[in-house]
């Protein structure tokens, strides 16, 4: 048996539910102890969650309980509102998975609620009952003072004892419960501990569990896939103290899932407060709107709005006006109103993922937005990795929350949390991306950009699994349609020879289009996406574009299956199995830092600092585009070391 979180001495727990929790965890059995879970998202009504291979209990623990006529009195009402909520939540949530359920839409398991009278005797309590349905009630979904002991010398019999009053109708087809199954129930009845994948196919109801990417239905051709978070991830999401929380680390470690659970936890505890999550790009927002909604809280008490989102929402709903498609307008003007009193909105937590993108002046509102930010009565967590820092929002070498007096500081406590594994990419690709930044930091340097000044920049943490590892892939012919056949031949290798479905493979660009020609270029003007779109409609390989063009919206996460084809700046907080990173022809042309002479540069200061500062934006902007790859990483290459440092970076990392 296993406790979810392993560190609980932290949680606030009684010397009864202590003693309920030793004897559960004494049992050798498989099965999770989850504590401190709020399954209904109902006030108050936090419960301690075991999942075995009997079935599912809910143990809610009422201590106030001491006088055994009072129970009669009080619990025929408790069992009508609280009682009846809980399990028509509960049953609800359940058998919204079909995973957990059978083809007439029985649960495969028994489940039930269990609450527990520490001071009270059952004997005692039972003779003072008048009425039936409370006396049933008593026996059937109630433990007392005298049983706790039972759950210890006679675990197994207890716990069948109690299933045997399942809040739902139960299959006679029973769920095998193994790590798959119980992160499906973990999914619904503590999100906070659980990430999911999504991978769509033409039928998945036929091809559930024949695909381990494929294994709970939540709607038509849809098939979603439960991981639950490691005891690390679970601790650190347990660290819910109020106040303010950092958490840096690099790309891979986690952050955005450490985030999203944070809030899952915090919006569970407190179900009567409100929580925002805001980030910077689209497909960010999109990954955490459709984490949101299968975790049922969109309804509840969870909003997430890009950051521009967020002002233009404030702005309408306080009778202003927001001009279409204008972002920094939006952001002035809510500020402008915030600071003056205009804007009444507040949220109990805020939490800011990518926070390096955001200017001091937008964490600062955010910050501003917290009700009871003058005391300690508030949850704000922000994450992000300077090193991934794709737009110019912000002056290098400053981080958004240095924002000064008056914000926090980020010290003591659990107020830093860094961590140290990588949990996306695979130990081979760690590995390249390591030595890439080797390499980018000793031409930083060349170049007097010392990078160990900051040691929050270039992050890199200790990768937990095998992949296939890294592929530098050159054009054979260098024109649009050559770097589009190597593309495709990346994609059909990927998919045909190591079996990987076209939903996990992401074509990842610089640049879609570019007006201008290049040396050596065949093609007056570069251009990417058309000649691929071309070769995918005449391969048959379903794509989806997740960036929005003159004529279409971008496809939003879990609403398109396929190839998915992303720009440099819009892919933070995503991941694939497998990533190809093409458009490079494109890389340090604008800026002139392709392959600059540094020596001419720096008769020219201001010219110089631009040069240095673009530089260093293009080495993000790779190692970002780079570390989206989970097993796989394609970069192809179209020219030699000696026209492009960042092509020398690349190619020198594979040794």
């Amino acid at each position: 048996m296993e406790a979810l979180p392993s560190e609980y001495q932290n949680i606030e727990l009684t010397r009864s539910e202590k003693i309920f929790i030793r004897y559960i965890l004494s049992q050798e059995e498989y099965g999770f102890i989850v504590l401190n879970a709020n399954p209904a998202m109902q006030q108050n009504d936090n419960m301690h969650v075991l999942i075995s291979p009997e079935g599912v209990l809910m143990f809610k623990f009422l201590e106030n309980f001491e006088d055994a006529p009072l129970f009669s009195m009080l619990m025929g009402t408790y069992i009508d509102t609280v009682y009846a909520q809980t399990t028509t939540i509960v049953s609800a949530k359940l058998t919204a998975n079909k995973a957990l359920i059978d083809s007439s839409g029985q649960l495969r398991f028994p489940t039930t609620v269990i609450y527990v009278f520490p001071k009270l005797n059952r004997d005692e309590v039972i003779s003072s009952i008048q009425e039936p349905k409370i006396k049933n009630f008593a026996v059937e979904h109630c433990i007392f003072k005298d049983q706790m002991s039972s759950l210890r010398t006679e675990y197994k019999d207890c716990i069948c004892s109690l299933l045997e009053n399942s809040i739902t109708p139960v299959s006679n087809e029973r769920m095998i419960f193994d790590d798959l199954n119980v992160n499906s129930i973990l999914q619904r009845i503590a999100p906070e501990y659980t990430t999911i994948r999504v991978s769509t196919v033409a039928d998945a109801e036929s091809k559930v569990g024949a695909d381990n990417e494929l294994l709970v239905i939540t709607e038509k051709d849809v098939a979603v896939k439960a991981f639950r978070l490691d005891q690390d991830q679970i601790n650190i999401v347990n660290k819910m103290s109020k106040g303010e929380q950092l958490i840096l680390a690099c790309a891979g470690s986690g952050k955005s899932v450490l985030l999203i659970s944070k809030c899952f936890k915090a919006a569970a505890m407190n179900p009567d407060k409100q929580f925002l999550i805001t980030c910077y790009n689209n497909n960010l927002y999109s990954l955490y709107t459709w984490f949101i909604d299968r975790a049922g809280l969109r309804a509840k008490n969870v909003t997430c709005l890009t950051f521009h989102n967020l002002c233009k929402k404030l702005l309408t709903s306080n009778g202003y006006s927001a001009a279409y498609g204008k972002f920094d307008q939006w952001a002035t003007q809510a500020m402008y109103h915030l600071n003056n009193g205009h804007i009444r909105q507040r949220y109990y937590g805020i939490f800011i993922d990518e926070v390096q993108e955001f200017t001091t002046d937008w964490y600062k509102f955010c910050y501003n937005l917290l009700e009871n930010k003058s005391s300690d009565d508030h949850i704000f967590v922000i994450c992000g990795d300077k090193t991934q820092k794709l737009k110019s929002q912000q002056k290098h070498g400053k981080a958004p929350w240095n924002a000064g007096e008056g914000y926090p500081n980020y010290r003591g406590g659990n107020k830093n949390i860094r961590i140290e594994k990588n949990y996306r990419n695979c130990v081979e690709i760690n590995e390249y991306i390591n030595r890439y930044v080797s390499y980018a930091k000793a031409y930083l340097s060349l170049i007097e950009k010392d990078t160990e000044l900051d040691p929050d920049m270039f992050l890199r943490g200790q990768a937990v699994n095998h992949g296939v590892g890294v592929e530098l892939k050159k054009i054979l012919s260098q024109s649009n349609d050559g770097e589009a056949d190597r593309v495709l031949a990346s994609v059909k290798d990927i998919h045909d020879r190591l079996e990987i479905p076209y939903d996990e493979i992401a074509v990842v660009m610089n640049y879609g289009h570019y007006n201008k020609h290049f040396s050596g270029w065949k093609n007056k003007t570069y251009s990417i996406e058309n000649p691929l779109i071309v070769r995918f409609d005449r391969e048959d390989i379903p794509y989806c574009k997740m960036y929005a063009t003159d004529a279409e919206w971008a496809s939003r996460y879990g609403s398109d299956g396929g190839v998915k084809m992303i720009k440099f700046d819009s892919v933070l907080g995503l991941d694939f199995r497998a990533v190809i990173v093409c458009g490079l022809i494109t890389l340090g042309e604008y800026d002139q830092t392709k392959n600059p002479d540094w020596s001419t540069l720096k008769e020219n200061e201001e010219e110089y600092q631009s040069v240095v500062s673009s530089t260093q934006d293009n080495i993000r902007r790779l190692y970002v585009a780079c570390t989206r790859a989970k097993e796989v990483l394609h970069v192809i290459v179209p020219e030699s070391a000696e026209k492009s440092v960042y092509m020398k970076m690349l190619l020198d990392a594979l040794h």
